[in-house]
């Protein structure tokens, strides 16, 4: 089953989160857990930063692209496309925003994480309803076969 970009952002930083120091010796000591041993630091190997989520707004025009470049859509589908793209990552956005608070100090138990699951699904089955009425039914077939590598999405029904 794949788990969309979002989805799996939301889980996997509430686990990540607490074996990073674990794994990686914490800060400092020999090597600092990166294999560099004794604490030493080659001169060319900087400290690479963290990449930023990327913003819903972000995440809209990435997947109209992608869209765009497997079905080339119309301008005024690409307006439409693009905005029910941003309505569905904001909507993700706010649910990962809300569900972080929730457990800020607690892992999420298996019946949430399946809840969370359920709901991203029936999200998407609804943004590709809509995405149904946009699009032709050429661009609508050539969309079902490759909506698998769409990037930041939910397709773990298909």
């Amino acid at each position: 089953m794949k788990i969309g970009f979002l989805q799996f952002c939301l889980v996997a930083t509430l686990f990540i989160s607490f074996q990073t120091m674990a794994q990686y010796g914490g800060y400092g000591g020999y090597g600092g857990g990166y294999g560099r041993g004794y604490g030493s630091r080659s001169m060319n190997q900087l400290p690479s930063t963290p990449k930023k989520p990327l913003t819903p707004d972000q995440i809209a025009e990435e997947q109209t692209k992608w869209l765009d470049k497997k079905v080339k859509l119309t301008e005024d589908q690409s307006i439409s496309i693009e905005t029910l793209n941003l309505d569905h990552a904001l909507k993700l956005s706010d649910y990962q925003e809300a569900f972080m608070k929730i457990h800020a100090n607690s892992r999420p138990s298996p019946q949430e994480i399946q809840q969370i699951r359920e709901t991203v699904d029936k999200w998407q089955t609804e943004k590709d309803e809509k995405f149904k009425g946009i699009l032709t039914p050429e661009q609508w077939a050539i969309y079902e076969k490759k909506k698998k590598g769409m990037p930041y999405t939910q397709t773990s029904k298909n």
